[in-house]
């Protein structure tokens, strides 16, 4: 791997270079002059004084915006003038919290299964995704890799990790009554997504290290540098085929492996079970300041954990559900977000992105209000403002892309809609039914989708 120093974070000022602003977390915002900053949260856990530290800075450097929740387990921070980011990055950094790697040509923050270590036969997977970062951050050319790298532990068999649609992806899986790991590689979503394949069927934890280095250095010396669009990993994988891009992985494996003493990688369960959990929806990935304290008060609590999931979701864990119902019911910025209903996933689109096409928002403000009673709970819903599909609407029960038709000479926001997808735990792709569908249409379509699903499950 080549070999570039890291970015230094907090920054004095916004770097020049577009690329260098990206490894800090920086992207300008469709709103002249503002710009957003992501805060990468590994595993999707903060403390308690985080979120409160969270919620100061909402108030104190964005007020009337909220917080906003990824699809990455991080939080976003919008609507910034520009002389206040270095302030925002000086703040985050007395409470513990970074933007470094968040985005750009890097490894992004590796996200791990909300339930690890607290359901019943889910191990504890946070050290083994801090000795990830740790090692890959220390290695030369980690912040100049041809794209973004991204890594996902699954702590159950169900893959709520994601691992298909990841760089690497991980679940982990008992052998002889030791915790090793199933690995995953070479998936991702984009315009024209591809899903991953299987590497290998069982490996020892403490060979997981090596094969997230031999990965990244794989990706670093084979991606494409000269075409964005073909830079994953799995573009590597497509153009090798499947059966030789394995076989360079694991030649690459055997010798990360054979180079180094490799430190000792502990995966056990938790101590306590937590069976009771409250899954708070926050649509489009909205979390004002008051949602932040009231989640910091919960995290403060004895035997409660607060996680963030992958899709505009925070999950409360508890070890009584009566207890944790009660705790629940004194916090008025939390009860919105707590009401039962589909999984309802928006990216910003026109709200704040360049590349947004379409009012993704107050599309799933209208799914929810008009259709959120008569959808199942368990159903997924996403919807990508453009192509890209950043919301997964490519792997959703039922996925939305934004895109526009002209109607009677006049051009109007519109819809593809796909449908069938399992959101990553699998290989399955959702599957295209329409095109360029107006929102009145959309509404009509989705609950036929959802019964059609349903039939087929």
């Amino acid at each position: 791997m080549s070999t570039r120093l890291a970015p230094v974070f907090p920054s004095d000022v916004i770097p020049n270079e577009a690329a260098a602003g990206r490894l800090l977390g920086l992207y300008p915002q469709i709103q002249e002059g503002l710009w957003l900053q992501r805060v990468k949260i590994l595993g999707g856990i903060l403390t308690s004084q985080q979120w409160r530290s969270l919620a100061v800075l909402a108030r104190r450097f964005t007020p009337g915006t909220p917080l906003h929740l990824t699809t990455r387990q991080d939080i976003e921070i919008h609507d910034m003038p520009e002389d206040l980011v270095p302030l925002v990055q000086q703040e985050m950094a007395r409470a513990g919290m970074t933007g470094l790697g968040a985005c750009g040509d890097t490894v992004r923050n590796v996200t791990v299964c909300p339930c690890s270590g607290l359901a019943r036969r889910a191990p504890d997977l946070e050290p083994l995704a801090w000795q990830i970062r740790l090692l890959l951050e220390a290695e030369d050319g980690t912040y100049a890799l041809p794209r973004k790298f991204k890594i996902s532990l699954s702590a159950c068999k169900e893959g709520c990790g994601q691992p298909f649609i990841n760089d690497l992806g991980l679940v982990a899986a008992p052998c002889d009554g030791a915790w090793g790991f199933r690995a995953i590689g070479a998936g991702s979503l984009g315009a024209r997504p591809n899903t991953g394949i299987e590497l290998f069927d069982w490996i020892e934890a403490s060979d997981v290290l090596p094969l997230v280095l031999a990965a990244v250095r794989i990706f670093a010396e084979h991606g494409d540098r000269a075409n964005r669009h073909k830079a994953r990993l799995r573009h590597v994988r497509e153009r090798l085929g499947d059966a030789p891009f394995i076989t360079m992985l694991r030649q690459g494996f055997a010798q990360a492996r054979q180079e180094r003493s490799w430190p000792a990688v502990q995966v056990s369960e938790g101590a306590k079970p937590h069976d009771a959990k409250v899954t708070l929806n926050f649509l489009n990935g909205d979390v004002t300041p008051e949602a932040a304290e009231s989640l910091a008060d919960l995290a403060e609590q004895p035997d409660t954990c607060v996680r963030i999931s992958n899709h505009h979701q925070v999950i409360v864990f508890g070890t009584d559900q009566a207890q944790l119902a009660e705790r629940m019911a004194g916090k008025p910025a939390l009860r919105e977000p707590a009401r039962p209903g589909p999984k309802i996933v928006a990216c910003p689109g026109k709200r704040w992105c360049k590349r947004g096409l379409v009012d993704t928002n107050a599309m799933a403000r209208r799914i929810r209000d008009d259709l959120g009673d008569a959808l199942p709970a368990d159903m997924s819903i996403c919807i990508s403002g453009c192509p890209n599909g950043c919301a997964h609407s490519a792997v959703a029960s039922v996925g939305l892309t934004g895109t526009l038709t002209t109607v009677d000479g006049v051009q109007h926001q519109a819809y593809n809609l796909l449908a069938g997808g399992q959101l990553g735990r699998t290989a399955k792709l959702a599957q295209p039914l329409a095109q360029r569908l107006l929102p009145d249409h959309v509404i009509q379509r989705i609950i036929p989708e959802a019964a059609a699903q349903a039939d087929r499950e």
